[in-house]
């Protein structure tokens, strides 16, 4: 006999106990009277027993609790519940659904990750690259407690609760080696192979078949929180990016990372500083991304001020800590000062993307000027040690990077907001706001374009930046903001000209309110753009690089020129008319040609392809 046979006669058996009982308190409920009770009545019963049993209490509904209760003292219905139940139970789970899966079933995945960790010397080289590089904008970890914890997971591999450190372990690793990504011998070469490729698989398995109690335990968090900064690092589609953000900031929120539990004695402030942490990372990584993809936000406006970090360093405390530490003040740096720099602003970033997905360019742009001068604000207000201009001289190119990203991080959802005011062809030029909109657009546009030179291998101090690692991060997590501020640029230059030529020499059509600096020459803004198309055409052998983004910016930077300049900077158009000398000697296309290439369809000037920079 199947489940839901053995399931409906059990039920059947029920009712009819059910309906031989004395109607002392039956007889209370209304139409029924002394009628046999009825099969949806006893299903919403066995279901009530146990989950709604405490509402039962309140004073409306005296007869059903002396009901429940005397059902309660019933033995054999007692029995008879308990099998419906669990059948019940057992007839609703699907087949390999995590709740069906046993502990045992997910330790494949869980070994696997274990086994395949590399030696403990490259692991040690890898590590001490992620702490150099990482743990300083976002926060994921708690550095002393978890180099402790691995101290100890290399004295005893035997002892089984060793392998619980592999998942957090890999996916450290997984982040490290983009920071690193030239082994020195063959064995490393291996491991970064592995890396790269098989370990964020099995991550994913390994999440995937998880228990939901594990799944949301704070290791586990931490690791998925990882392995997404893995994947954005190893240039994932960005919707795969968002779908998977979404599920972390779901994640956090059932956890109750969005609640605040400064109250709780549950709690220690080991745990719940490292929850604040990690929620205000979570969430950061989901408005970013969400901005890349074009997509909205998934996390809700909340107040994040109750939720933010305490200004502390990981040394100030740790698990045996039983009294929150002093925090330093605001303008004091810190292992967390970047991510409470961000926790600040984060509720007004999350509005403002809000607002541009619900709102139209042609709406009031006096209510957007209102928002950006906030978002100004806080990117003004930003600790003068955490911006990127500060004191870079001789500076370890890992803080710059991170000052760098703290800085685009709040000037994206700016960008948004005002870019589309400038470049909607129905927004009036003569609108009280539209000068300070196209001021603020360029003064951040200008702002994203010179952090190129930091890692720009031609430009960069050879003596602090030795390797292309940064370049490659700077462009993965960038590239569509320099692109962007770039085609931003070119909109300015042309609107400078029409307003010029539209203008006659007494009449001032400078802004009065104006960017917070001297606007530059066209000639400079026109060096710059070709600065940038000398960088993008200098890259794109590699990953991520979009030679349709080249051909765009090329062709609206001279769509701009004087009709006697429509010609390509000659470094420009020598690298597009010969693009094999752009790329090594090791990726060269093979002079005889190949059915593979004869048969490669290319769509360079199709509009229609649902390329990012494409849809303007």
């Amino acid at each position: 006999m199947g489940i839901v046979e053995d399931l409906q006669q059990r039920v059947v058996k029920i009712e009819e106990l059910l309906a031989v009982r004395p109607h002392t308190h039956a007889g209370n409920f209304g139409p029924m009277g002394d009628a046999p009770v009825q099969s949806s009545w006893s299903v919403l019963l066995l279901n009530s027993l146990c989950q709604f049993a405490p509402s039962l209490t309140r004073p409306k509904f005296p007869d059903a609790k002396a009901f429940i209760n005397h059902c309660s003292e019933d033995s054999a219905l007692l029995g008879l519940a308990k099998e419906v139940q669990f059948l019940q139970s057992k007839s609703l789970v699907p087949i390999n659904s995590p709740e069906s899966l046993s502990d045992l079933e997910s330790f494949p995945e869980l070994q696997n990750l274990f086994s395949s960790l590399p030696h403990k010397a490259t692991c040690d080289k890898l590590l001490e690259v992620y702490t150099t590089n990482c743990e300083k904008t976002l926060r994921v970890i708690h550095i002393p407690s978890f180099l402790r914890q691995y101290n100890t997971f290399w004295e005893d591999l035997s002892h089984q609760s060793a392998s619980t450190l592999a998942p957090l372990l890999t996916a450290v690793l997984t982040v490290a080696i983009s920071f690193d990504p030239q082994p020195s011998t063959p064995e490393e070469s291996s491991s970064w192979n592995y890396l790269k490729q098989d370990a964020p698989k099995l991550l994913q398995a390994w999440l995937a078949k998880l228990p939901r109690k594990q799944r949301v335990d704070l290791p586990t968090l931490q690791t998925e929180t990882l392995l997404l900064l893995s994947l954005q690092l190893r240039l994932v589609p960005p919707e795969e990016l968002w779908k998977a953000s979404g599920s972390l900031v779901r994640s956090g929120m059932v956890m109750g990372l969005h609640v605040n539990l400064s109250q709780s004695t549950n709690l220690s402030f080991y745990q719940a500083e490292c929850r604040r942490r990690l929620w205000i990372t979570i969430v950061e990584l989901d408005l970013q991304i969400s901005i890349s993809s074009g997509m909205p936000v998934m996390t809700p406006e909340l107040d994040f001020k109750p939720l933010t970090p305490s200004n502390l360093n990981d040394v100030d405390f740790d698990e045996s800590t039983s009294r929150p530490p002093s925090p330093s003040s605001l303008s004091e740096e810190t292992d967390s000062l970047a991510l409470i720099t961000l926790a600040t602003s984060l509720a007004h970033r999350i509005r403002v993307m809000n607002t541009v997905q619900h709102t139209s360019p042609r709406d009031n742009p006096s209510e957007r000027v209102d928002q950006a001068r906030r978002l100004e604000k806080n990117i003004s207000d930003v600790p003068s040690q955490l911006k990127p201009n500060h004191d870079t001289e001789g500076t370890h190119p890992a803080f710059v990077l991170n000052h760098v990203l703290l800085d685009i991080f709040l000037r994206r959802p700016l960008l948004c907001l005002l870019r589309p005011v400038i470049t909607h062809t129905q927004t009036p030029h003569d609108h009280p706001s539209f000068h300070e909109i196209r001021a603020l657009c360029l003064d951040s546009s200008l702002a994203l374009l010179s952090y190129q030179d930091y890692f720009d291998p031609h430009f960069a101090d050879p003596d602090v930046t030795n390797s292309n690692a940064y370049w490659d991060i700077f462009h993965t997590f960038c590239q569509h903001d320099i692109l962007w501020a770039a085609l931003s640029v070119c909109e300015h230059m042309k609107l400078s000209s029409n307003i010029s030529s539209t203008s006659s020499p007494t009449d001032n059509t400078t802004d009065t309110t104006g960017p917070r600096h001297q606007i530059p020459s066209k000639a400079s803004l026109t060096r710059l753009i070709e600065n940038t198309l000398d960088s993008f055409t200098r890259r794109v052998h590699h990953r991520g690089s979009n030679v349709k983004d080249l051909l765009l910016l090329a062709t609206v930077l001279q769509s701009i020129q004087p009709a006697d300049a429509l010609t390509l900077p000659q470094n420009i158009e020598q690298r597009l008319s010969n693009p094999q000398s752009q790329i090594p000697d090791s990726m060269q296309l093979p002079h005889e040609a190949s059915t593979e290439f004869d048969n490669f369809v290319s769509d360079l000037f199709s509009f229609d392809d649902g390329s990012f920079m494409w849809n303007i």
